[in-house]
């Protein structure tokens, strides 16, 4: 039977925020007795079908346009930008900029909800997403997770968020796992190509998620599904995408490493250079070559 993500039906924004529960072992990522990882990922996607389902069909149509905007507290990226914002001593890294696009996230519902109206039917397909080996969208983890790993609940990112309007998501291990619409394949490939990361994003194979259905394709049927969409919804998803990825944890982080680089080189290195070369009263026409940085031999 042909299926639909999503409902074509009114929205609202205050869909509700399913949290871990401590007393259901699928959604306790540090418990002492926790399930297979195969009923944890059952038991996240259906969180996550829960949100959706919230959203289309429990809430006040006055609300509509605000479901993602409302949540903003909640996602890391807040969270990192205002740790951005403490370190950020000389101004130098673009952060209005980011605060800009946090404050007009209602873009981004628009987005969601022009994107939801306009999904064509379609049967859930399976997808493999790596980059880095690292939860760049901080999808929400699944399993028993590695000690360098952080845990990630349900919409702990905005693209997490917005991911669920196009199908379920996790992470585990070093890759993440999407099923649903041919559009989450775009985004996950706009989101990531936008970050500049070595990614790849691949149809997933037969059992590779047990216990949830979604059909196995090969690259000629992938390109057959992307020919069929109409060219303004991908290009709604590629802008959802890119805002997502803009202000993404990992772009914020990109902003405090140039903080960094600027704290180890706050001063004048030629001055100081030229400095010790009179200390040591070497001639001062030759000054400048005295210190210079030793070059990588060729």
């Amino acid at each position: 039977m042909e299926t639909s993500t999503t409902k074509g039906q009114p929205v609202e924004a205050h869909g509700l925020h399913i949290k871990p529960n401590p007393e259901h072992p699928a959604m306790d990522h540090r418990g002492v007795n926790p399930m297979d990882v195969t009923s944890h990922y059952t038991a996240v996607f259906h969180a996550q079908e829960n949100a959706v389902t919230q959203y289309f069909e429990h809430s006040h149509p006055n609300q509509l346009l605000f479901y993602i905007s409302s949540k903003k507290s909640q996602f890391i990226e807040t969270k990192k930008l205002q740790v951005a914002k403490y370190l950020n001593m000389r101004d130098n890294v673009g952060l209005m900029q980011l605060q800009h696009l946090f404050n007009n996230l209602h873009i981004v519902d628009d987005l969601v909800m022009s994107i939801s109206h306009h999904l064509p039917p379609q049967r859930p397909i399976g997808w493999q997403l790596v980059s880095q080996n690292k939860n760049l969208m901080n999808l929400p983890t699944v399993g028993l997770l590695p000690s360098s790993a952080e845990f990630r609940g349900l919409e702990h990112s905005l693209a997490a968020t917005v991911i669920e309007f196009l199908g379920v998501a996790c992470y585990h291990n070093d890759r993440g796992y999407f099923v649903g619409h041919i559009l989450g394949y775009l985004f996950s490939c706009y989101y990531f190509a936008h970050l500049g990361v070595n990614y790849s994003v691949t149809p997933l194979k037969e059992a590779a998620i047990p216990n949830y259905p979604y059909q196995v394709i090969n690259v000629a049927e992938l390109v057959r599904l992307l020919q069929s969409l109409d060219e303004s919804l991908k290009a709604q998803v590629y802008q959802l995408a890119i805002y997502c990825a803009q202000i993404s944890e990992y772009a914020v982080d990109k902003r405090i490493e140039k903080m960094l680089i600027t704290e180890v080189n706050s001063f004048n290195k030629q001055d100081l250079r030229d400095e010790l070369s009179v200390l040591v009263q070497y001639d001062s026409n030759e000054n400048e070559s005295l210190f210079q940085p030793i070059k990588p031999l060729k």
